[in-house]
């Protein structure tokens, strides 16, 4: 699907999930403690690759959803519910997407959960408890494709714990949006 058709322009959009205890806590934990290293994840993330682009200072606005609980995708064996929470990152500066920039992005990413305690190589299954779980869903319209990493996401348009954490944050986006015009024209 093109993403702008879902009104989505100059945006980056992450997903978080959570099911089982981090090093930190429990998943309301966890994704409570990680929310602010994200944002300065990001923050650092532009201004490195801004410093290389531009000598202007970026202007970045966070749209966190609320957390949601959520019933396990795709599993065979029974699995705690999920913590799910989507950020979408606005900016007039957020660059100009590039695999290179996409791909450190992401390896800081998994360096987060490694942090947190994620165990990314379990014999090679898909869809185990996640102490954290963080990924790139889209950037703009790039579009890119590897074994590293696939951009838009395959499969968020398929998924509840994407889709209405998603509709959240655009509502309140576009509320933004309106009174941001309603100063303009007064």
């Amino acid at each position: 699907m093109e993403l702008s058709n879902l009104n989505i322009k100059n945006g980056l959009c992450i997903s978080l999930g959570a099911n089982i205890d981090s090093k930190f806590g429990k998943p309301i934990e966890t994704l409570t403690k990680c929310r602010p290293e994200i944002e300065e994840t990001i923050k650092n993330w532009i201004c490195d690759f801004e410093s290389k682009e531009t000598t202007s200072s970026p202007n970045i606005q966070f749209y966190w959803s609320s957390i949601y609980v959520t019933s396990p995708h795709g599993i065979s064996e029974p699995q705690p519910n999920y913590l799910n929470s989507l950020l979408l990152i606005k900016s007039l500066s957020l660059l100009n997407p590039s695999s290179e920039k996409a791909k450190y992005l992401l390896k800081t990413f998994k360096s987060i959960e490694k942090e947190y305690g994620r165990n990314i190589i379990q014999n090679n299954k898909k869809w185990l408890s996640r102490c954290l779980d963080i990924d790139i869903l889209w950037w703009e319209n790039f579009n890119i494709q590897d074994s590293f990493i696939t951009l838009p996401h395959p499969r968020f348009m398929n998924r509840n714990f994407i889709i209405t954490p998603l509709a959240e944050i655009l509502n309140k986006f576009q509320k933004v949006d309106k009174l941001i015009e309603k100063s303009w024209q007064t």
